[in-house]
């Protein structure tokens, strides 16, 4: 169940606080001297090694050790959607999906299968992206050997010079690139363009998102594709970077020997025009009206471009732009989260979306349906009011620990850094013509600044950043708004609202630093094989620790109260989904959530309390200093929660919202509602009704979990780069020190009852997105995850099933941009699983589509798979294991269990021979179990403007 609570709430939350533009990428620098850096006062991180061949092309290399053995490879192309003519519209974003088909040396379809037998997945390992400026290719390398490294290095060469552009392997890919295009048609989408149309029509940005027109992709040739490869996939217009568990001088080499010969074929593309921002232009309004679409506004100002060199005074000004916005986003929170508030939140950004034109200011606000007037007001006071009156010293305080700590933290973990997100960086510094610094440079100049900055400074930038053009403002709603002059009627009557300074809140306590006196331990032992200590403290709260040296200067914590969703009333579907969406905001008895973020300004600290199937849990990420205060946090919010009025109305509001975003697309209603009708219906296993659940309330909440929380028994994991003795001081001045809890949770033997869906009845279910987009979903019951062995012989045949549809809808049909094959196997109800298959396709392809799934489950139940197809699948999975290994997040999950279910400990240290035992015969023995058509239950989820029964 939590699965998709989680789906639900982070999507909204992610549509709330970010602006959908930014998900672009901007251009990349071409600047003929010496790159990398900048004749500045900035230092270079020295331990990035920067080159240019004498073709041109760019490169830098960056040893590190985390993960271990492994490697990161990005080649950054400088040309994206933004190179395209009207007649090319896509083009780039077709040329990516190609270089993954075929090419001089490589044949078509070979590619995939090539890194697979390397351990690398087809998704998380090999994957690319297309902006409107650049196209990155990415290659995670398990194990950065020189057999490894070399061939990353040639495909990536491959890559860039020697795509074929076959006729028919072009006419298979424009089906993969509709069907991606169906599957990320939506109202956010369609926001986007009406965005970026309103805010700059004078620029081709709304006319150039990557996925390109139909018309176009459906009809232009591999030769027009082909040209534009040429003019724009050369060396002087390509960067490649390594980073990862290797020898500078042999990558080096590697480099030059690879990559010295290339040279572009014909002329090189010149850069399009790009438009202008009309900073003249009077104010104005738009709006987008879609019946999935929260209630929004987003209120800009735009001002002329200004790309100064990068040297440390423009790095001081830009600190006091982030102190500025920081600072205004906090009260921004705070009004979005008092009682009976309208608004769901949203926040300001300054960005340079519109480069090389314009320089943008917005403040972007979510609402309860309806409310824009509310949203609208809020921004121009709340403007106004830091304009005219500016910021108090309190909050500069605020604002300044924050970010001390943030600079601090940044430092102190600069060692574990991955190479992921290291090449990431180099590749969006590059982008951003930016010089990339170390972490102990940048907190030295931070703690050099950040003393001189003042409140007066911090003023004034904020009122630079609301000059410029008149606003243009956007309002979206799910009915017809009004008209602009409507809309111009109701910001001029919130400004004609007087607005007086910010009231002072004065400095506030901690209202938890004291549980009583700590706990006292009374069993300590080490786990032999995992290293994992186990502690009880005298009131039954057992602690489970496991240092490592994976990410320094960073703790992951679980805290984990026995009960979850075994220990609600069934009878009141959506109590869960209620306390994980309110447990933040209705924060403890004694204090609010705004009022704790204060009280913590300068602690890296985690709010809140989610529901899984069977706990209550607490987790997050501090560092080792501040643990201490999370662990008092985490206590409060599980042993005193505050049910405060805001929570009630934020939950309230916020439900129309969720309701229309998880029907509005395909892959919503799959992972929202499909779980619990597969289910029996049991909708702990999905997002209830809408009726159903504006019937929950907090009372109902309080009153089912004030008995777990009184006495439940709770476990603790924590993993990192942590000192024992503080870490059981920590817990035990928290929840080591409450009244003593039950030393075994309760049986709950009736909740972990579930069974699979009893009509095998084919399903059809609604969404409300468009009507060319559907997904067929084939289900089997599986069992659930107490048997390792099986466990693991299913997550490989799961993977085997997965690859074999990807090739035969994706690669062969172009029915689809890809598939999808998930086992579900529960570690709390007992003997229940499920097994999906499924796809998003034109509802035109359900038919096929669905023959091509019931075909590849009878071909893994009717013969042994081959050893190739067994190598490909398990190899990543090998990989992966390995990784797990080395990686804390994937230990707190075990470590958080260690003693109450000490089993998980073991399974993950064996994972590696379990898969190496797997066989051909093991595989087809598990499909003849699993996927039997006569327990399998079809199913079709289409548009409501396109109903068709499933058969």
């Amino acid at each position: 169940m939590i699965r998709a609570v989680r789906f639900v709430l982070l999507a909204t939350a992610a549509l709330a606080l970010t602006p959908p533009a930014l998900a672009w990428q901007a251009p990349a620098a071409n600047s003929p001297a010496a790159w990398g850096q900048q004749a500045t006062d900035v230092v270079p991180d020295p331990a990035i090694r920067y080159g240019r061949l004498a073709n041109g092309m760019r490169y830098a290399i960056r040893k590190n050790a985390t993960p271990k053995g492994t490697a990161a490879v990005r080649l950054n192309i400088g040309f994206g959607s933004l190179g395209e003519s009207d007649a090319e519209r896509g083009l780039a974003h077709f040329i990516e999906h190609l270089a993954f088909n075929g090419t001089t040396n490589v044949p078509e379809g070979d590619m995939i299968k090539l890194l697979e037998r390397q351990g690398l997945a087809f998704g998380p390992d090999t994957n690319a992206q297309t902006g409107f400026d650049a196209t990155t290719y990415m290659l995670d390398i398990p194990q950065a050997d020189a057999a490894r490294m070399d061939t990353a290095l040639f495909l990536m060469r491959e890559i860039a010079s020697e795509v074929t552009f076959d006729p028919a392997a072009v006419n298979r890919e424009r089906g993969v690139i509709e069907g991606e295009r169906r599957a990320r048609d939506s109202y956010q989408i369609r926001y986007l363009l009406g965005l970026l149309d309103f805010q700059a029509p004078g620029t081709p940005y709304a006319k150039r998102i990557p996925i390109g027109t139909t018309d176009v992709i459906t009809k232009v040739d591999a030769a027009r594709i082909a040209d534009l490869y040429r003019r724009y996939y050369r060396p002087e217009n390509a960067t490649l970077v390594v980073v990862g568990d290797i020898d500078p001088d042999v990558v080096e080499a590697k480099i030059r020997a690879k990559f010295g010969d290339w040279r572009g074929k014909g002329p090189a593309g010149a850069p399009l025009p790009r438009g202008t921002v009309d900073l003249k232009r009077p104010a104005a309004f738009g709006t987008f009206v879609d019946p999935a679409t929260p209630t929004s506004v987003t209120l800009s100002v735009l001002r002329p471009w200004d790309d100064p060199a990068d040297t440390i005074a423009e790095r001081r000004r830009k600190l006091i732009r982030n102190v500025a916005v920081g600072m205004f986003n906090k009260r921004l929170a705070r009004i979005a989260n008092a009682p009976n508030s309208p608004l769901l939140g949203g926040s300001m950004d300054v960005d340079s979306q519109f480069r090389d034109q314009a320089l943008q200011s917005s403040v972007s606000l979510y609402a309860k349906d309806g409310e824009w007037k509310s949203a609208l007001t809020t921004i121009e006071q709340e403007v106004r009011r830091a304009r005219e009156f500016g910021f108090t010293q309190a909050e500069l305080k605020r604002q300044m620990a924050d970010l001390t700590t943030r600079a601090e933290t940044e430092a102190a973990q600069a060692d574990t850094r991955t190479s992921q997100a290291l090449a990431g960086q180099i590749v969006s510094n590059i982008i951003e013509r930016q010089v990339i610094t170390a972490p102990a440079w940048r907190l030295a100049q931070f703690k050099a600044t950040a003393p001189t900055i003042t409140l007066a400074e911090v003023n004034a930038e904020f009122n630079r950043l609301w000059t410029g053009s008149a606003p243009v403002t956007y309002i979206s709603d799910k009915a017809p708004i009004g008209t602009p002059q409507q809309l111009a009627a109701a910001y001029a009557t919130s400004r004609a609202v007087k607005v007086a300074a910010p009231a002072d809140n004065g400095a506030l306590a901690f209202a938890y630093d004291s549980f009583g006196a700590p706990g006292k331990v009374v069993a300590d032992k080490v786990d032999a094989a995992s290293g994992v200590r186990q502690i009880r403290f005298a009131n039954n709260v057992r602690l489970n620790l496991k240092k490592t040296d994976f990410e320094k200067g960073r703790v992951r914590y679980s805290v984990r109260m026995a009960g979850g969703q075994l220990a609600l009333p069934r009878s009141l579907p959506g109590l869960d989904m209620t306390m994980s969406a309110t447990s933040d905001i209705g924060a403890t008895r004694k204090q609010s959530l705004e009022d704790l973020k204060e009280v913590m300004a300068g602690k890296l600290i985690s709010y809140g309390v989610q529901v899984e199937d069977d706990a209550f849990v607490s987790n997050g990420i501090t560092t080792p200093a501040d643990l201490a205060a999370q662990m008092k946090v985490s206590a409060a919010f599980m042993t005193d929660p505050g049910y405060r009025p805001e929570a009630a109305s934020q939950f309230a509001n916020l439900l129309p919202v969720i309701d229309r975003q998880i029907r509005a697309q395909p892959a919503a209603v799959a992972q929202a509602i499909l779980p619990a009708i597969l289910a029996n219906d049991d909708w702990r296993f999905g997002v209830p009704p809408a009726a159903e659940l504006a019937k929950r309330d907090l009372k109902q909440l309080a009153a089912a979990y004030a008995p777990v929380a009184a006495n439940a028994p709770i476990e603790i994991g924590v993993v990192g780069d942590l000192d024992e003795a503080q870490t059981i001081a920590a817990v035990a001045a928290s929840f080591g020190a409450l009244p003593a809890r039950a030393a075994a949770e309760p049986a709950y033997a009736q909740a972990r009852t579930a069974r699979f869906r009893s009509s095998l009845a084919p399903i059809t279910l609604t969404h409300t997105g468009g009507a060319d987009q559907a997904m067929v979903v084939e289900a089997w019951p599986a069992f659930d995850d107490s048997d390792v062995q099986r466990v693991t012989t299913l997550a490989l045949l799961t993977t085997v099933f997965q690859n074999m549809l990807v090739d035969e809808i994706r690669e062969q049909l172009g029915a689809s941009y890809g598939a999808s094959v998930d086992a579900s196997l529960s570690d709390t109800y007992k003997d229940f699983g499920t097994v999906t298959a499924s796809a998003v396709v034109s509802p035109t392809k359900m038919d096929e589509v669905e023959k091509v799934i019931a075909a590849a489950a009878a071909t893994l139940r009717d013969k042994p798979v081959d050893a190739d197809v067994l190598a490909r699948a398990r190899n990543p999975l090998l990989q992966r294991a390995d990784r797990s290994l080395r990686e804390n997040g994937n230990w707190l999950t075990r470590v958080a269990v260690a003693q109450s279910d000490p089993f998980r400990l073991t399974r993950m240290l064996t994972t590696r021979q379990r898969l190496g035992a797997v066989t051909a015969a093991d595989l087809q023995r598990m499909a003849r179990q699993v996927f039997d058509p006569a327990r399998q239950v079809k199913v079709r989820i289409v548009s409501d403007k396109l109903a068709k029964p499933a058969s």
